[in-house]
Formats: C-alpha cells, structure tokens, sequence
C-alpha cells in the first residue's frame, strides 16, 4: 500500500526556482514525517553509490545491508543509521539533505541522491531484521534474472516502480506484501512530497523482489527517465501528476530518432515537452544525425537551435 503526505501549499513557498529550499518546506516535512512516525527508533537509508554523505555520519548506530552475490564495493553498499526515534535532530537534517540534493539535481539536471527514506520496522523486527530484509530487496529476480542489483536505496528508482497510474492492477507490485514486517518506508518525492509504502505486520519478508518484464524494462530507462524529470522540472514546477507516463511516451519518440545516450534522451524529452512546436521543426532529423556524427551533446545543439521552435 502506497500514499502521500500533505505538504505545505504554493503560496507559503517562494516562487519557483528555489535558491534554495524554502525553510517553510523544510518545517512542514519535518511535521508531517513526525505525525507519520510511531515511537522507537528510526532508521534512515542512506545510499553510498555515488558517494556518501558529507560530513559522514558516526554518532548513531550503523547497520550494514548483507551484500550477497553483487559486485558492488562495500563502499558504495546501502546502509541503514539508527535514529532515537522521531524528535533526534538528524531526523531534521536528513530532511535538508533530501530536499537540497533534489533542488541541485533539478538546477543542474542531474546529481546524486544518497538519502533513501525513511523506515520504521513493524515492533517485532528491530535493526538487524530491517538491514537483512531490505538486502533482500536489492538482489532483484525474474524468471530469467537472479542476483541483479536494483538500486531501491536511491529513492528515484524507488519511484519508477512505484507510481500508481503506470501499472494495471495485475501488473503492480504488491508492497504491503513485499514489505511485510516494515511498518513504514517513507521517501521525498519529485515534487518534494512525502510518499509512503506500508508492509503488513509480521515477521519480516528477506526475500529479493521479483520483478516482471515491464518492470525491467522501466529499470533499465532509469538513468533516462530520471535525467528527463529534474531537467523537466528545472523548468516546471510542480511536475504533472502523469509526468512520468509523459516522459517514457516521449522517451520512445526520442529513440526512434535514432538517440540512445540518456543525456541525448532526456535532451530530446525535456525540450518537446516544454515546446510543443519542437518536433514540428522541418530540420530536425538532420540536425540531430548531425549531433550524432560530430559527437556533439544534443542538448548544446537544441540550445543553439531553440529560437526556431520557442
């Protein structure tokens, strides 16, 4: 089961972009985590892959995910911190760097995201029982697939498997299931929103998430999808709640120009979806062979073309 929190409205934020994130987000995300959260401890997923956080956290208890049959360095292995449970102030902080790390990633159109969530076992698992479980989940399968890592702890992915108006029923993951023993994950989303995953009650569920050939196929657009998003939304904000089903319709566009890079990709997406007349443009296709031939990043040359369709 899946669902958002409130967040504060658009006339208690500054206009968009941000300089930086608005202190009244940040307040009422802090508010709204804490209602959320039930008394004992918190634990924050934190996701080392492209780096850790800064300064490095070494005054609350570190639990390390089990890293079974990845060739991921242990380095850039997830791992949970154990916070005292909802008033410890790096529950606070950890808030900021979420928020912060998504405002630079949407400015710059790309960047890390180390913080994954925040997760409450259900009261008969504690921190091991957590670390072992969500192991678990990143060593994804299929029916031809076993030991793939899927990188859940960055919260992006996270979202690409998680959006409601993607899936038919059939199709969807069932997370209560999935997640049973974790009485909460909670996230930031794109749109700087709290969004919630709940498992049932019970002991909990160390099994890897077994993942269909759509869903694989999503994971795979991840890198293209998500550069799409916070470029998009350097530009819009809020993103459309169909914003997703709108890049990955774009996405497909862009491929049958001929573009396969994911910074070629989201260049394509971003700009058709912000001009309607951009593929309108009757030398289009040249200009991108053109791009293609001279190794050019797409995005300078629809950048120096922009007057023709803007």
């Amino acid at each position: 089961m899946s669902s958002a929190m409130q967040t504060p409205s658009s006339e208690t934020v500054p206009a968009w972009p941000w300089s930086d994130v608005p202190q009244a987000l940040l307040e009422a995300l802090e508010s709204s985590l804490r209602e959320q959260l039930h008394d004992g401890a918190v634990y924050l997923l934190i996701d080392p892959f492209l780096g850790d956080v800064e300064p490095q956290i070494d005054t609350h208890p570190r639990h390390p995910l089990p890293n079974d049959g990845t060739q991921v360095p242990a380095a850039q292995w997830p791992y949970l911190i154990e916070l005292k449970g909802a008033q410890d102030p790096l529950l606070a902080r950890s808030i900021e760097w979420a928020a912060h790390e998504h405002l630079c990633a949407c400015l710059n159109g790309s960047g890390a995201y180390r913080i994954g969530g925040w997760l409450q076992p259900h009261a008969e698992n504690g921190g091991p029982a957590l670390a072992r479980q969500l192991g678990a989940l990143l060593v994804a399968s299929d029916s031809a697939r076993t030991g793939r890592y899927l990188r859940l702890a960055d919260r992006r992915v996270l979202a690409l498997l998680n959006p409601s108006q993607l899936w038919a029923e059939a199709s969807a993951i069932d997370w209560a299931q999935q997640l049973t023993g974790i009485a909460h994950w909670i996230y930031l989303d794109t749109n700087f929103k709290l969004r919630l995953l709940h498992g049932r009650p019970g002991l909990a569920a160390s099994k890897s998430l077994r993942l269909n050939v759509a869903h694989w196929r999503l994971v795979a657009d991840a890198e293209a999808v998500n550069r799409s998003l916070m470029a998009w939304q350097g530009f819009r904000h809020p993103l459309p709640d169909d914003a997703m089903a709108q890049v990955l319709v774009a996405l497909e566009r862009a491929r049958l120009r001929g573009l396969r890079e994911p910074e070629d990709l989201a260049a394509y997406v971003v700009e058709t979806l912000r001009f309607p007349a951009f593929e309108q443009f009757p030398e289009l296709q040249g200009r991108i062979d053109r791009a293609l031939l001279t190794q050019q990043p797409l995005a300078d040359r629809l950048r120096a073309l922009r007057r023709y369709w803007s």
